[in-house]
């Protein structure tokens, strides 16, 4: 018989290393030559050992296993009145059942790393949308206010359009949250430092005005295009703009829907 020529190489578990002598003496994995595969699995171990390597205590017991498997291969088959009706005799059954299984978890790993690899050379279109929100995300656009707080503000400006001259003429006003949304970017443009709540609203003749501003603003800032900011409880709330870009941007999606 041809000496076993021993070529060190790392494997991940005794198991990889079967899978590899199986592989090479192109052997059916459902009928080991258990004594070709022991012989070849020890010689190993003797080459790791005379390399002064490290044995992990797995590679030691799987040897414990073949020999332990060579062994009762050679005692003889017991009678058939000993055996269940359907149980197959064979010391294999339950090493070749966990290299199956550990060839299908390696199989599966490799296609999972091959998936991996080909996915790190290719470069995804930027989500414009998602980058704005992520450069954004940790300003908070009320700036510790509630809506309470909004409304607030909110009430004296209502209450003086409702008190405004008596209206006698009636007339459609052409009025949009594009419309003024644009207002109010223009106001922050030319006060980039902040505007106070109540301006917003300076211009607005009507109670539709009024609401419709309102919403623009509201619009703003859950696009995170702007912040509000009050010092404390008692004095004005202003508005911010975050990104002046973004702003008049979302002045034109508006006017457009």
């Amino acid at each position: 018989m041809p000496a076993y020529e021993i070529h060190l190489a790392s494997f991940d578990g005794p198991f990889d290393l079967l899978l590899h002598l199986i592989q090479k003496n192109e052997v059916d994995i459902y009928d080991i030559p258990i004594a070709e595969i022991t012989e070849q699995y020890m010689a190993y171990l003797a080459a790791m050992e005379e390399m002064d390597l490290d044995i992990a205590s797995e590679f030691l017991v799987m040897a414990a296993t073949l020999l332990a498997i060579k062994a009762r291969m050679l005692l003889p088959k017991p009678p058939p009145e000993l055996l269940d009706e359907d149980e197959d005799y064979d010391p294999r059954l339950a090493l070749v059942h966990d290299l199956l299984e550990y060839k299908r978890i390696k199989e599966a790993a490799l296609a999972l790393d091959g998936f991996y690899q080909t996915r790190q050379r290719q470069f995804a279109r930027p989500n414009e949308e998602a980058m704005y929100r992520t450069m954004f995300q940790d300003i908070n656009p009320l700036d510790g206010k509630t809506v309470d707080d909004l409304l607030a503000a909110f009430l004296p400006v209502w209450q003086r359009a409702k008190s405004a001259g008596q209206v006698h003429t009636i007339q459609r006003e052409t009025v949009s949250i594009g419309i003024m949304t644009g207002r109010i970017v223009e106001r922050l443009r030319l006060r980039p430092e902040g505007v106070r709540f109540e301006e917003i609203f300076a211009g607005s003749a009507s109670r539709l005005q009024v609401i419709v501003g309102f919403m623009a603003l509201l619009e703003l800032a859950k696009l995170r295009a702007v912040r509000l900011q009050q010092d404390d409880a008692d004095t004005a709330i202003y508005i911010l703009p975050v990104d002046l870009a973004a702003c008049e941007d979302a002045a034109v999606t508006a006017e457009i829907s």
